[in-house]
């Protein structure tokens, strides 16, 4: 009679179910670490829901073909065809793919503790040059600015420029003008700013709307900027 579930002699199920709650445990604590300590701006909930999927998703991949090398041949032609369309737009995202996949690889291979190590390594130092980063460098902020000019005939874009850069000078170390544009008497402006401290908000927020009277500001974490 055949097996209903192929070889089993191939594969010892009580390690295979290990492996299973190890990665799972350990996907979600790269999630936590994900959300806790990565810069990037891009929706990080909506990323890290899938790293612990990637990480399962491979272990399983591997610890199938690992007994067979006509499946790992397959393997490789099926990987062949496959496009990945979704851009990855922040290196972050990379580093924390490529760690799911690495933690799904090693446990899929039976290498629970060089895998455990060297992930935990790695969880320590991204956590390291996180807290670096943050206490090394200044807050930076992404700032957008919109409203209404006034005397649009007499250069109103250009004063209100001037005004705005001016008002946040002080409390700045550094100001990066990344867009202007202006159509008729709508104005908008996009402007990076590393503060001398995360205090420094309230007063800029004050300088800029008395510089474009009735416009409106917004302020957003740009840490991941350069």
């Amino acid at each position: 009679m055949p097996e209903i579930f192929g070889d089993l002699s191939a594969t010892d199920p009580k390690s295979v179910l290990i492996n299973l709650g190890l990665v799972l445990v350990l996907g979600q604590i790269l999630v936590w670490h994900y959300l806790r300590f990565s810069p990037v701006l891009s929706n990080k909930r909506k990323f890290a829901r899938v790293l612990v999927f990637i990480a399962a998703t491979t272990m399983m991949v591997i610890t199938i073909v690992k007994t067979s090398f006509a499946l790992s041949l397959g393997l490789v032609g099926a990987l062949s065809i496959i496009r990945f369309r979704t851009p990855i737009k922040e290196p972050e995202e990379l580093a924390y793919l490529f760690l799911a996949i690495g933690l799904g690889l090693g446990l899929g291979a039976n290498q629970r503790l060089t895998t455990s190590m060297i992930f935990v390594v790695l969880l320590i130092y991204l956590a390291a040059q996180s807290w670096n980063r943050a206490t090394a460098l200044p807050p930076r902020m992404l700032m957008h600015v919109s409203g209404t000019l006034q005397n649009v005939e007499t250069g109103g874009a250009e004063t209100a420029l001037r005004e705005i850069l001016a008002a946040v000078t002080d409390g700045t170390t550094r100001v990066d003008l990344r867009r202007v544009d202006a159509e008729g008497p709508k104005f908008n402006a996009t402007v990076v700013l590393d503060l001398s401290g995360s205090d420094e908000v309230g007063a800029l927020v004050s300088r800029i709307q008395e510089a474009l009277p009735g416009g409106s500001v917004s302020f957003v974490e740009g840490s991941g900027l350069d």
